[in-house]
This record gives structure tokens, C-alpha cells and sequence, in this order.
């Protein structure tokens, strides 16, 4: 019943900007390429094949700039955007192309609220991002995670005090 009520509040529409730079593995990704005015989100692109080079990023060869900021796909959004979300699931079936990889992703469902009127508010963050998107990220990743525990930035019980 609270959750309830409290959805029904909450009407904002949430990005957290991460710094390109900042998000880039040594394998390479996609990101959300967003465009921001004031900390509002007035565009974002879906770009592919994002690689960290020797002057900071390019995506199939055409540099980008590593300090943008992307998504990383951590948006806060109202209940309602279920129903955004189901409603867009069946067009993106009924145009999938190729099942093995067409992905229903975030950041162009984002775009089109955007072009529907939607207002989204940026939040910025110069933390670094990692995780594991293919195996070989996996011990970049292990060790990002135990810098943290000996910086004291991450307990090593991470969730000990909620059991």
C-alpha cells in the first residue's frame, strides 16, 4: 500500500551520467550516448563498438569524446514506465529482425520519451564503472573490486550487517 502511494508520487524521470572515460573496458561495449543542457537529457544515441584508443575512445573507427557522458543503464523512472515498457515489447517483437541478437534497449526507449515530451533530469557522476560483459572483463573486474576493499571504499562483508 505505501510502495503504492509512493509510486504514484514519484513522477520524475532519471539518468545517472557517467563520464565516458570512465565506463570504458578493455574489451570494448556500447553505451548511451547522451546529450545534456543544464542537466537535462536532450538526446541519447545507442552506440556500438566503443573501444578505448591511444587519444581516449572511438566507436568503428570515428573517435567520440571520452569525456561525454553515457548511460550506463541506471535510470530512475515512475511505476507508469512499465506500461511504456509493455507496450514497446510487442513493437520490438513484431519488428526483431534477428533474435539471437536485436536487444530491446533502454536507452532508445529513452529516446523516444525524450521525442514523446519526457523530461529527464541528469544526475552526474565521475565514479568509475565496471563489470563484466564478456569473460575476459572478469579479472579487471575482480580486481577493481579488491582496490575497493583496500581503499576502504567497499567492506569485504559487503552485506553483513543486513543479515
Amino acid at each position: 500500500m505505501v510502495r503504492t502511494a509512493l509510486a504514484r508520487r514519484l513522477t520524475f524521470w532519471v539518468i545517472v551520467g557517467y563520464i565516458l572515460k570512465n565506463t570504458l573496458a578493455n574489451n570494448g561495449g556500447a553505451r548511451g550516448i547522451c546529450s545534456v543542457s543544464d542537466g537535462i537529457l536532450t538526446g541519447i544515441k545507442e552506440t556500438k563498438n566503443i573501444a578505448k584508443t591511444a587519444t581516449g575512445a572511438a566507436a568503428d573507427g570515428v573517435d567520440v569524446d571520452a569525456e561525454v557522458q553515457v548511460s550506463m543503464n541506471f535510470w530512475c523512472y515512475p511505476a507508469e514506465f512499465m506500461d511504456v515498457l509493455r507496450e514497446g515489447f510487442f513493437k520490438f517483437l513484431a519488428g526483431m529482425k534477428d533474435p539471437v541478437k536485436d536487444e530491446y534497449l533502454l536507452p532508445i526507449i529513452a529516446d523516444d520519451q525524450l521525442k514523446a515530451g519526457t523530461q529527464f533530469t541528469v544526475l552526474p557522476t565521475h565514479d568509475k564503472w565496471f563489470g563484466v560483459t564478456y569473460k575476459e572483463d572478469k579479472p579487471a573486474v575482480m580486481e577493481s573490486f579488491r582496490e575497493l576493499i583496500r581503499s576502504g571504499e567497499y567492506r569485504e562483508d559487503l552485506f553483513g550487517e543486513m543479515w
